[in-house]
């Protein structure tokens, strides 16, 4: 038998020979990967929810919604470790420097003066909405980005419309949860409390529609979705906020699909900086902004300055990413064809 290649820490194909030396191409180890990363959350919680498993007495638990659910905000630093992706930053200072800095230096003054700054509950609870239509609309502006990619990796175009069906369920399960979000957030906000069943019905039949779109969708364009990992990623990204309409309980509901989509980005990202190369000193910088990042993040609470700060650092996760990540402009698409290279090998 002959002896393996051993693989070289300069290497341009590193993740594939890995890959093959289990016999696995690297292109199906990515998508198993990431489809198994989205799915486990999904299923696991769900399941720990219908034994009545007590939320928050796990260790596990804990550590993955520290690295999934917050950790990977913080992660988006360790782009900035790439040349390459510097490049794409350059010519945007206000969105990749001036809004960074902005929330940073708030940040810095809140943790020096925030406890002697009076902020009304109402000014903060008004963010706080914001924030949660954002976050699950980018959520579900991920899935159909990962969507996307396996339609480039399958050779296919994803037609614009079906975004518009996927953003149907992350509405639904934003309305769904919103008024238990918001009331444990800051329990004295009290508006929502009357609002949660119509809010729930409003959402289950906004769901409902989202289905009817995506039925529509699919039969328009029967040949794109006949490409399984097409097929795979639209049904998972359609079904992703199944639990905000499932299960009763609420912090289950919630953490099955914000680890979830953490666990895609946390993914994504280091393959991003890296390519197919191991990098040893960009890994190092992703795994330090994860796990220092998520700490800082997490410890942000205790007076309503320190409750925005976490909401102001998170949507500048939010302004980096859609940037970052946008395949319909140029420098973007050439940055993400070179690092996934083994993903389009047979596309053109």
């Amino acid at each position: 038998m002959a002896t393996p290649e051993p693989i070289s820490m300069n290497s341009s194909d590193d993740l594939p020979k890995i890959a093959n030396r289990f016999g696995v191409d690297g292109r199906r180890l990515f998508h198993t990967v990431l489809l198994l990363a989205t799915t486990i959350p999904l299923l696991s919680l769900p399941v720990l929810a219908a034994f009545d498993e007590p939320f928050g007495n796990s260790l596990l638990m804990g550590l993955a919604i520290l690295i999934g659910g917050v950790g990977h905000v913080a992660s988006t630093a360790s782009i900035y470790s790439d040349r390459a992706a510097r490049k794409i930053m350059a010519p945007h200072p206000l969105r990749f420097r001036l809004v960074p800095l902005a929330a940073i230096t708030f940040t810095a003054a809140s943790l020096a003066w925030g406890g002697s700054v009076v902020i009304s509950t109402n000014i903060v609870a008004a963010f706080f909405i914001v924030h949660l239509l954002w976050l699950h609309y980018h959520y579900q502006k991920q899935n159909y980005g990962l969507v996307a990619f396996a339609g480039a990796s399958s050779g296919v175009r994803i037609p614009q419309t079906l975004v518009y069906a996927l953003l149907m369920p992350a509405l639904s399960g934003c309305l769904i949860m919103m008024p238990t979000l918001v009331g444990g957030a800051l329990p004295e906000v009290q508006f929502l409390g009357p609002l949660q069943n119509t809010l729930r019905s409003a959402g289950e039949i906004i769901y409902g529609l989202g289905l009817v779109m995506l039925i529509m969708v699919i039969a328009n364009r029967a040949e794109v979705f006949q490409r399984p990992l097409v097929a795979l990623y639209t049904l998972t990204s359609f079904g992703f906020f199944l639990p905000a309409l499932l299960i009763q309980h609420p912090e289950y509901a919630f953490w099955s699909y914000a680890i979830a989509h953490g666990f895609q980005y946390l993914i994504m990202v280091p393959l991003l900086i890296t390519g197919a190369r191991m990098q040893i000193g960009k890994v190092i910088a992703f795994l330090a902004c994860v796990i220092a990042g998520g700490l800082f993040l997490h410890k942000l609470a205790g007076n309503h300055a320190l409750f925005l700060c976490g909401i102001f650092l998170t949507w500048v996760h939010f302004v980096l990413d859609a940037k970052l990540w946008r395949m319909s402009e140029p420098a973007q698409r050439n940055l993400i064809r070179e690092r996934f290279a083994y993903l389009f090998a047979n596309t053109k």
